[in-house]
Parts: C-alpha cells; sequence; structure tokens
C-alpha cells in the first residue's frame, strides 16, 4: 500500500477500480462542496452504492485522509482515463468554494510530497487535458468539470490551479510554503470585522479556547437561534459544542455546550468590561452584528 506519511488518518474505501492501467503524471484537485471533516468524507466514501471515492481528503484543519491508496484507481472525476493517471484530492471548503489556508497549505505540500515519491520535478498547469503541451519530468494538473458535468472544483478553486503550480514549484524548490492571498483566520492575517460570525471568527474562537478548530459552532439547539443569529457558522440539532463550553466557562455562564441567552448575555458583559462595545442594547442577550463586530475586535487583540 502506497500513501504520504503527510496523512494522519486512513479509512479505506471500497469504491475503486484496483491497479491502474497507467502511470501517475496528474493531480486532481476537487472541492466537497461543503466544509467537511475527512472523518465524514471517509464516511460518505464508504457505502459500495455510493460508487465515488478519492484518493486524499483535506480538511479545512489542514489534515489529510487517505481513502484509495495510491497504487489503485479511484472514481473521482466521472472519467476513467483521467483517474488512471492522476492522484485526486477532496479539499474542504468554505462559502464560495474557498479554502482555508490550512486546507491550502496541505494541499501544496501533498502535492510537492507526491512529485518527489514519484521522480517529477513540480506540477504544470495549461487549462485543459493536453499531455503534449507537458514539459518533461512535469505532473499536469486537471479539473473535474473537463470530464464531466459538474462546477467542481467550485468558484474559488477553479480560479487558483495557476497559483497552486506555481506554489507546489516554489515550495519544491524551497521547502516553504508560499503565502497566497491573505487570510481572516488565525492561520494568517485579522479578522475583518463584519459582523458576521462565520468560518474564520469561529476557528479565531477555537483557538483562543484552546479547543478543537474546525471552524464551527456545532450541536446546537434550533430553539436558540434568535439568541445566536449572526452566529453564521453553525450546525443545528445535536449535543453541544465543547468550544460552547469552554466560553461558558470563560465569561462565567452555565456549562452545557448550548449557546442561547444567558451565554449571550455573560459574553456581551465580558466584551463590555473588557472595552468593546456591543452596540446600543449593550448586553440584552441577543448576539447580533454589533456583538460580532465587539468580538472579532477582542479577537484579533487575542483578549478572548
Amino acid at each position: 500500500m502506497t500513501h504520504s506519511k503527510l496523512a494522519t488518518y486512513v479509512s479505506h474505501s471500497p469504491n475503486h477500480s484496483g491497479k491502474r492501467n497507467h502511470k501517475i503524471d496528474t493531480l486532481t484537485p476537487h472541492y466537497m462542496d461543503g466544509n467537511l471533516s475527512i472523518e465524514t468524507c471517509a464516511a460518505i466514501f464508504r457505502p459500495t452504492s455510493r460508487r465515488a471515492s478519492s484518493n486524499y481528503g483535506i480538511g479545512s484543519d489542514g489534515r489529510i485522509g487517505v481513502y484509495v491508496e495510491e497504487e489503485n484507481r479511484a472514481w473521482t472525476s466521472g472519467s476513467s482515463a483521467n483517474d488512471n493517471r492522476a492522484i485526486t484530492f477532496e479539499c474542504a471548503n468554505l462559502s464560495g468554494g474557498k479554502l482555508t489556508d490550512a486546507c491550502w497549505n496541505s494541499l501544496v505540500k501533498l502535492c510537492a510530497d507526491i512529485c518527489k515519491r514519484y521522480g517529477y520535478k513540480g506540477v504544470y498547469y495549461c487549462g485543459r487535458a493536453d499531455y503534449s503541451k507537458l514539459p518533461s519530468g512535469y505532473m499536469l494538473l486537471t479539473m473535474h468539470k473537463w470530464f464531466q458535468s459538474t462546477d467542481c472544483p467550485g468558484p474559488w478553486l477553479s480560479k487558483q490551479f495557476s497559483n497552486l503550480a506555481k506554489d507546489v514549484n516554489a515550495y519544491l524548490g524551497s521547502g516553504k510554503t508560499p503565502t497566497i492571498a491573505p487570510a481572516n483566520n488565525t492561520h494568517g492575517g485579522k479578522l475583518s470585522v463584519d459582523g458576521h460570525c462565520g468560518f474564520n471568527t469561529v476557528l479565531d474562537m477555537q483557538h483562543q479556547l484552546g479547543t478543537y478548530e474546525d471552524g464551527v459552532v456545532s450541536g446546537q439547539w434550533v430553539g436558540h437561534r434568535q439568541h445566536i443569529w449572526a452566529i453564521e457558522s453553525v450546525t443545528w440539532e445535536g449535543s453541544g459544542s465543547q468550544m460552547v463550553k469552554a466560553l461558558q466557562k470563560r465569561v462565567g455562564a452555565s456549562v452545557d455546550g448550548l449557546w442561547g441567552r444567558e451565554t449571550s448575555t455573560k459574553l456581551q458583559k465580558y466584551l463590555i468590561k473588557r472595552g468593546y462595545s456591543c452596540g446600543d442594547a449593550g448586553a440584552d442577550g441577543y448576539f447580533g452584528h454589533c456583538s460580532v463586530k465587539a468580538l472579532q475586535r477582542c479577537l484579533n487583540d487575542a483578549k478572548l
């Protein structure tokens, strides 16, 4: 079995064709069309009824999972010709298809690692699956949507293939991952103070509270929605969140992992006491845009 040592999780999918009929000379990054963990993606690929898989998955936290070993052809691109020669990746994405810095950096490092292990100088992107244009010693980057009716790899990643080639080749030359567009999360840059508590704001909260970083407030009760209406990166129906428990301990609220009116009020008071205004409504128990702006300023000052 062959896979990268960069991977930290292995969950084999039965959905593959066995040994390839072509040498590996292609890399095909896909997007998950959602911010899925590598474990969730593995679970999706596990049933034989799914009839889909990829060689790797990369989460928004940068962790890498193996689903189909590299010597086997995964069922990823809707093209036997492409998948027999390509190592394929499913990348977790945010709204608009964007990857986090952590996911992007892991993609760059994984592509570089594959190049090294198979004896390639780097990767090449020409905007089509044209191997006649491929320089000697390089792997070709291809897109899923060239072979099947789909928008994959999504609106953002589709525009980044030239940057991916540049970053992989630069990494192979220097051993350092180049920085792309500034990111508003703990993996680089300051948060935009925009009043929207999305993935990046939640990721910073998790980072400063010392909990698992996936950018999502998970397992919340839908009956509390009105009290956290500006929290956008949230999943409903569950038993609560470890991050919320840590937050409740920090601000002196009852600890149950469910963010409701008491937690919102206590957090607002916590922010106001430290000089971050929550707007005219003050500590009213409804965590809206003004409260999120106060939270984002606090996070940018690393004072949560």
